[in-house]
This record gives C-alpha cells, sequence and structure tokens, in this order.
C-alpha cells in the first residue's frame, strides 16, 4: 500500500525522530511512504547526519519565512499554506493510487482533511499539541480560526493518534468527536535500535567518565526542561554523599548554555559536570550505554518526551516527573522511579535511593528495556494503526 505522509514542518530536531520512526516502521511492514511538506525535506536523515543540526547551506522561503515573519503575518501564512496543501495533495494522489494518508497535525492546517473526504481516502491524524495548552511558541492571535481548523480536520478524520490522555480528553470534548475514534499512542523508538549493542568506551575516554558514577540528560537547554532545578538537587547530592564520585552528563547544547555553566560554577561543582555539546543523534544511544540514571527534569501533562524512550532502551534507570503521559509509560518502583513534578526532595531522595543502590539501578534498567522491547517501538504504533484502520 502506498501512504502519503504530509506535514508542515522542516523536518527537523524530534519531530524528525518522531516522523522518521514512523514512516520507517510503515516501510518495514512493507508498505510505501511518499512525504508531502513545505521544504520537500526527507527527514529520514543518511546515517551520521544529525537532525537536530541545521545543514549548512541549505534553506529556503519556509525556512525564511519562519524565522523571520512577525505572530500576526506568519498566521496568516500558515492559513495561506491550505491553498498550496491542497493543491499538493491532489497533485500526488493523481500520480499514486494511495491507501492511505498519515498527517502531522499542525495549527490552522485542514485541508488535507476536505481533500480526502472528498477523494475517499481515510486519513490518520496525528497529534502533538493542542491551541491553548502550554506551548514553545506563544499561543495563536487567531484562536478561534485555530480550532475551527481542528474541528474540521478532525471530523474528517478516520483516526486520531495522539501521544497522551491529556489530548484524547481535549479532542473529544472540544470538538464532539467520539472517543474511540482517538487511540493514544506514547512516543517510541526503532526497533533497530534493540538489536544493537553499542559500545559507550569512546565516550567513556572523552569526557573521562570511568570510575564514575553518572547521571545524565540529553536534550536541548531550554526553559521549559527546568536543567537549572536538576543542577541545584544534584549539587545537594555532591555535598552529601560520601560513595563514588558523582557525574552529571549533559548532552546537547542550547541558549541556556551560559547561564548553567555559570550555575555549576556559583555551586562549585565544576569537577562534578560534563557538558559535551551536540553528539550526533545516531550516536546518542552509545553515549547513553555510558550513564548509569538517566534524569527528565521536568514535562507537562501532553508531551510524551522521546528522550524517555532512548533512556529505557538503553537500560538507564529512569527518574522523572509524574505526568499523566510519563505514568502510562513508567510505573514507579518497577521500571523507573517517578517523583512529583519540581519537588525538590521527593527528585533529591529519588535521586539517592539510586546512588546509594546498584541491585536497584540495574533492576529498573532492566525492566525499562522489557516495556520498550514489548510495548514502545514505532513499529508496534504503526502495526496498532493499520490493525485500528482494517476494523
Amino acid at each position: 500500500m502506498n501512504i502519503l505522509y504530509s506535514f508542515r514542518t522542516r523536518g527537523v530536531g524530534a519531530e524528525s525522530v518522531h516522523i522518521s520512526g514512523i514512516a520507517n516502521a510503515f516501510e518495514s511492514l512493507g508498505h510505501k511512504v511518499h512525504f508531502e511538506s513545505p521544504t520537500g525535506v526527507d527527514p529520514r536523515r543518511q546515517k551520521g547526519e544529525n537532525p537536530f543540526h541545521k545543514k549548512k547551506g541549505h534553506t529556503s522561503i519556509w525556512n525564511t519565512l519562519a524565522g523571520r515573519l512577525p505572530g500576526f503575518l506568519f498566521e496568516l501564512a500558515e492559513i495561506a499554506y491550505n491553498f498550496r496543501n491542497w493543491f499538493r495533495i491532489r497533485a500526488h494522489l493523481r500520480c499514486n493510487q494511495y491507501g492511505l494518508i498519515y498527517e502531522r497535525h499542525a495549527f490552522f492546517l485542514c485541508a488535507t482533511g476536505f481533500v480526502a473526504k472528498r477523494k475517499g481516502i481515510p486519513l490518520v491524524v496525528e497529534v502533538n499539541e493542542l491551541v491553548g495548552d502550554e506551548r514553545i511558541r506563544r499561543q495563536p492571535l487567531l484562536l478561534s480560526l485555530a480550532r475551527w481548523c481542528d474541528r474540521q480536520l478532525f471530523q474528517r478524520a478516520a483516526l486520531i493518534v495522539v501521544v497522551s490522555p491529556h489530548l484524547k480528553r481535549k479532542i473529544s470534548e472540544r470538538h464532539q468527536i467520539p472517543a474511540e475514534k482517538i487511540q493514544v499512542h506514547p512516543n517510541a523508538v526503532d526497533a533497530s535500535l534493540l538489536e544493537k549493542s553499542p559500545n559507550p568506551e569512546i565516550f567513556r575516554q572523552q569526557f573521562e567518565l570511568q570510575g564514575k558514577l553518572n547521571l545524565g540528560f540529553v536534550g536541548w537547554f531550554v526553559e521549559w526542561h527546568r536543567l537549572e532545578f536538576l543542577i541545584e538537587i544534584f549539587a545537594r547530592l555532591c555535598r552529601e554523599q560520601n560513595g563514588p564520585k558523582l557525574n552529571l552528563l549533559l548532552v546537547g547544547d542550547g541558549p541556556l548554555r551560559e547561564s548553567l555553566t555559570h550555575q555549576v560554577s556559583e555551586l562549585g561543582i565544576s569537577g562534578n559536570v560534563t557538558f559535551t555539546g551536540t553528539i550526533e543523534h545516531t550516536h546518542i544511544p552509545a553515549i547513553l550505554r555510558a550513564i548509569e540514571i538517566a534524569v527528565i527534569p521536568h514535562s507537562n501533562e501532553y508531551r510524551s518526551p522521546i528522550k524517555l524512550f532512548e533512556y529505557m532502551a538503553q537500560e538507564c534507570a529512569i527518574v522523572a516527573p509524574k505526568t499523566e503521559p510519563i505514568s502510562t509509560v513508567v510505573e514507579n518502583n518497577a521500571n523507573g522511579l517517578l517523583f512529583k513534578p519540581l519537588d525538590k526532595e521527593h527528585l533529591y531522595s529519588s535521586l539517592k535511593s539510586l546512588v546509594m543502590d546498584t541491585p536497584l539501578r540495574e533492576q529498573l534498567g532492566q525492566a525499562a528495556r522489557k516495556s520498550v522491547e514489548s510495548r514502545h517501538t514505532w513499529k508496534h504504533n504503526a502495526q496498532e494503526i493499520l490493525q485500528r484502520m482494517k476494523r
């Protein structure tokens, strides 16, 4: 079966991992995926290329508009994109016979729903955020219109796939969509990662990690990850811990790098914190193998962090906030430890228990890996979507 995957993003960063994961999963099940997007990019990067690194020399009118247009004009451009999307989807349908259209939801985008309905092709809409929820960008100025577009799209979809129960409730209540039409699929990992045993030795040597108990975070250094919260608690652990030398491995980069470096220096723990800089995404599994305890300092009620599943796949002992999306994946004391969001004492006690208990770290890490193997691969998600469409 041919599947047309439509998305209105630049196809980089975490969204690239998500798009690539589900597209590759469809193809591993014997289907062919074609992409439709503003930039025409195939987000499935070649080996060794980092989806989080902007490629030098590569730009387009859409990249330029995304970076420079004021908010109101950018929203008008998002609305106008419906006309382009309408003609582009129709052009794809003239060239190939498709059994399914899969679209990554974007604010104001609804043209695909009208085309799919008119042509009688089933449409699956994947939703990662909704208007009104906490987000990186500010809320749309044309809020009512954004919600109207959502309603038109959701009503015409055969199936809506969401990453959290919160999103399912919101869509059902706000747009009067039957709950049985909405399927919750937390994020996942590529099944091929589970077939490999990455060697962390090169990173242990490069960052002098031998003989240390390594805690770690992988991601972008931005406000909503609350890394300053993690560093504060880690400094307390360093002061009070008499066992092995603790090391916090911060893998990534971002606008808060300088302020975090200053915080580490002010707390007197520069010798216990390693900033790695950006690491190629294909090398992340190897560096995770050098981390005993992986931490998610903060998340919200609708986000399903992709890094959570990558941590679990590499048998890290997980410490994460007890939000609903994370709680559907991590069972406290079974395959990870959960703490009350932004509760300093609870995070401290969770980290301390893992620092002091090697068997517990190993037990939780192994259980996390088994959870991913059985339930949280992109192939598993793709199979459930296709089975649901058959029914």
